[in-house]
């Protein structure tokens, strides 16, 4: 059984903490068939709309993954409503891990002048969108991403500098700005032979100033060593992927930001988090999105598991088939095709539905729980709602007449 009745009774008169009062009103299960774009859109609208009506509330989206999570924080930050992350790691620290990781990628493959370009970007985020830099910056990254030979721009031969065509002469400020960032570039390129943790230390120094990103890439070049002395062979492309892991939000970091260190919900800002990330939170409202038979499946012929892939013979769950392979091959036992999938899908089962109940129970006034058709991949049926999701409106719409 995935849960035991919970041992709940009403606090006595005068506790200091008390039940909150019944609000019938402010639960939903809204009876939508959204898409997964619908349902963020409308999402987002609901909680903008919640937030000018509640200035000082308190407000989370709990998404049932990551990848869904960060989805959440995009759409909030285009619709210009504000909000704190807890995710795998936080914005900023996604950003450094992004830019560091973007600069071994140069170093990696010095010729490529998209590259460079993104690079100078980087250098110049503090300032790209002031008024009075941007369209020197934005003009400086055109002439990059035209480049056909970058090395005559970072290294050029006598005679062959294009810093020196016509084109850049008619640019002097543009030109200025370029000879800058070649010189520092070149120090970049020369400190490519240090190990990859002086390496990071020493890109540290000429890309950040605030003290939070200096200590992250002190963090990061921790982490790096630890992998290099493990993995002897590895070289930049491994280390290039182990940043963009953590900047694309998928490999837990603690970096220095207040959603990393302790997190207390702020009033009129919205919290994104995955519902793991959110036990032992409260908000004065939730909402619950993407509760469907793909993130919350029950064992039913109809369900999907995301521990499974779609081309994979007969849906086998890989990792849990080839543990089962080697304990066999320990015991002597014999090995039956399938059991394992078969056992792993009911422990997924048990764990999304304790995970479920926190999520709800996250909820101080009012709660919103919607589901998704999910991504439509190949000959795959839509997602249908979690059969819990369907238990759980039924009961309560029963309890409403």
């Amino acid at each position: 059984r995935a849960l035991n009745p919970p041992h709940i009774v009403p606090t006595p008169p005068g506790d200091p903490q008390p039940n909150p009062p019944d609000m019938p009103d402010a639960i939903h299960f809204p009876d939508i068939q959204f898409s997964p774009a619908a349902e963020l859109r409308t999402i987002v609208r609901s909680v903008k709309r919640w937030l000018a009506e509640h200035p000082q509330g308190t407000v989370a989206i709990l998404a049932p993954r990551n990848k869904k999570g960060f989805d959440v924080a995009q759409a909030l930050r285009r619709e210009g409503i504000p909000y704190v992350e807890l995710l795998n790691s936080a914005t900023a620290t996604r950003r450094t891990a992004g830019v560091l990781a973007n600069i071994l990628q140069h170093l990696a493959n010095p010729t490529d002048s998209r590259q460079l370009a993104t690079l100078f970007h980087d250098w110049k985020e503090d300032v790209w969108e002031e008024e009075a830099w941007n369209p020197l910056l934005t003009e400086a990254e055109r002439a990059l991403k035209g480049l056909d030979r970058p090395e005559e721009y970072l290294w050029p031969r006598p005679g062959f500098d294009w810093l020196e065509t016509a084109e850049m002469e008619a640019l002097p400020d543009v030109r200025a700005l370029l000879d800058e960032f070649r010189q520092v570039v070149q120090v970049w390129q020369a400190a490519a032979v240090l190990p990859i943790d002086q390496l990071l230390l020493r890109l540290g120094q000429d890309l950040f100033t605030r003290p939070a990103d200096l200590a992250l890439t002190h963090k990061f070049a921790v982490v790096l060593r630890q992998l290099a002395r493990e993995h002897p062979d590895w070289r930049l492309p491994q280390f290039i992927e182990a940043l963009n892991e953590i900047a694309r939000n998928q490999r837990r970091f603690i970096g220095f930001e207040e959603e990393d260190l302790g997190f207390e919900p702020p009033p009129g800002t919205v919290t994104v988090a995955t519902m793991h990330r959110a036990k032992g939170l409260e908000w004065d409202r939730v909402y619950l999105m993407g509760v469907n038979n793909y993130n919350f499946p029950s064992g039913q012929p109809q369900d999907t598991y995301f521990s499974e892939k779609w081309f994979v013979r007969d849906s086998l769950n890989l990792e849990a088939e080839a543990l089962a392979q080697l304990a066999a091959l320990e015991t002597g036992a014999d090995y039956v095709e399938g059991e394992a999938t078969h056992n792993a899908r009911l422990e997924l089962v048990k764990e999304r539905l304790r995970l479920l109940y926190v999520g709800i129970t996250r909820a101080r006034q009012e709660l919103v729980v919607t589901w998704n058709t999910g991504r439509q991949v190949m000959d795959k049926p839509p997602n249908q709602p979690a059969i819990p999701w369907i238990a759980l409106q039924n009961w309560w719409a029963e309890r409403q007449d």
